[in-house]
């Protein structure tokens, strides 16, 4: 019975102590990205017709407690970048629109501070030159669209003080170091906008 007893208490011991494998290490389970501090919204037309412009108001806000510095894209192939999405009512994503002779004017060289803005908490900025995301997409005909944006910043060091300075720049609160060193050392982040529905019709 002793001996019994004994076993039982060694099974249960052993299904209580930590898995070991010898040789090897367990790895921690990847941390959830952080959120973003941006949060990016999206308004344009609710009525459309096929070759409208959509010209969307895009607004960044910080909805962090700290500065957060924010950038458009600029170089070529970069990261950093504004991603438009659009999908009919089912959730399909449209075609994308193929051009026959597409030339693409590739820009090298770095970040300049003047393309940096620091946003303080709370406060927005619109952004003009997301382009028009009826471009990028063949609709295939009437009925209901759904258009979201996403926006990246990916971290870069390929940044400068520009050389030139115009002649009436007036002083802003951030140094263009400061804007400059904020940028690099700004974290990832990707958000996305709301759902803006719109309508197709003749």
């Amino acid at each position: 019975m002793r001996r019994l007893i004994a076993s039982a208490l060694a099974l249960l011991i052993a299904l209580s102590a930590p898995a070991y494998s010898s040789g090897q290490t367990q790895t921690p389970a990847p941390s959830a990205p952080a959120a973003s501090p941006i949060e990016l919204t999206i308004s344009g037309p609710r009525y459309i017709r096929l070759g409208d412009d959509l010209k969307f108001k895009v607004t960044l806000t910080n909805r962090s407690d700290k500065p957060v510095a924010v950038r458009s894209p600029f170089l070529f192939g970069e990261e950093t970048r504004f991603v438009w999405r659009i999908t009919d009512y089912g959730g399909r994503l449209l075609p994308p629109h193929i051009y026959e002779k597409l030339f693409v004017c590739p820009v090298t060289g770095p970040v300049m501070d003047f393309m940096i803005t620091v946003l303080q908490p709370g406060e927005k900025m619109d952004y003009p030159f997301a382009g028009d995301p009826s471009n990028s997409f063949v609709f295939p005909g009437k009925g209901f669209y759904k258009v979201t944006l996403s926006y990246v910043l990916a971290p870069t060091h390929y940044v400068t003080i520009s050389p030139i300075r115009p002649p009436d720049e007036k002083p802003e609160t951030y140094t263009p170091q400061q804007k400059v060193e904020m940028i690099k050392n700004q974290p990832r982040f990707e958000t996305t906008s709301n759902v803006w529905q719109m309508y197709l019709g003749d």
